[in-house]
């Protein structure tokens, strides 16, 4: 299995529903959270990072990881493609720009329809510029996700270009969004 391709340093969410609640990002409190560990106290060692709902309705719900300890702004979108299906992409906020992990493995049928929701909510809601995917060069599959992202507007990002990490095992497409044509509509 595969590390996250950009986010090397990030632990995975804790599965605990028991804990504190954070305040949401509409001042009301979001769901529970785990307990954090008190200084000098016992813990038990698990990743207590705190997640706050920024989006939710019958299809599409967004959540962030609340940084702490230097980590990067994490943000889950899941897309219910059935009531047995769900479509999820990992993404990191960044500069007006966001960058989506391509999950390993094969895609979930129905996933473009999933990332197609992704991108009008980056647009619309997060008023981002460019969305960038990434995925290992080795994928078994690289020639169909080539395809399919060129397809739906994305181009490849070579290799040196500053708005994404030296990984010379990670291949990077990037899609523009231009802002003054969303704010005319």
């Amino acid at each position: 299995m595969h590390r996250r391709v950009f986010l090397p340093c990030v632990v995975p969410l804790s599965n605990s529903t028991a804990g504190t609640s954070v305040q949401g990002l509409c001042g009301a409190p979001d769901a529970p959270h785990p307990s954090l560990k008190i200084p000098g106290g016992r813990g038990n060692g698990r990743d207590h990072t705190l997640t706050a709902l920024l989006h939710a309705d019958e299809k599409l719900t967004v959540t962030q990881e609340l940084p702490a300890n230097g980590k990067q702004h994490i943000i889950h979108f899941q897309y219910k493609l059935t009531d047995s299906k769900v479509s999820k992409w990992d993404a990191v906020f960044s500069n007006k720009s966001l960058f989506v992990e391509i999950p390993d493995g094969i895609l979930v049928e129905g996933s473009k329809e999933g990332l197609t929701v992704l991108l009008e909510f980056a647009e619309e809601k997060m008023k981002v510029e460019y969305v960038f995917v990434c995925f290992y060069k080795n994928r078994e599959d690289r020639a169909l996700l080539l395809r399919t992202f060129s397809f739906m507007g994305f181009e490849i990002v070579r290799p040196g270009h500053p708005s994404v990490p030296a990984r010379p095992d990670v291949l990077f497409m990037v899609y523009s969004i231009d802002q003054s044509l969303s704010e005319e509509e």
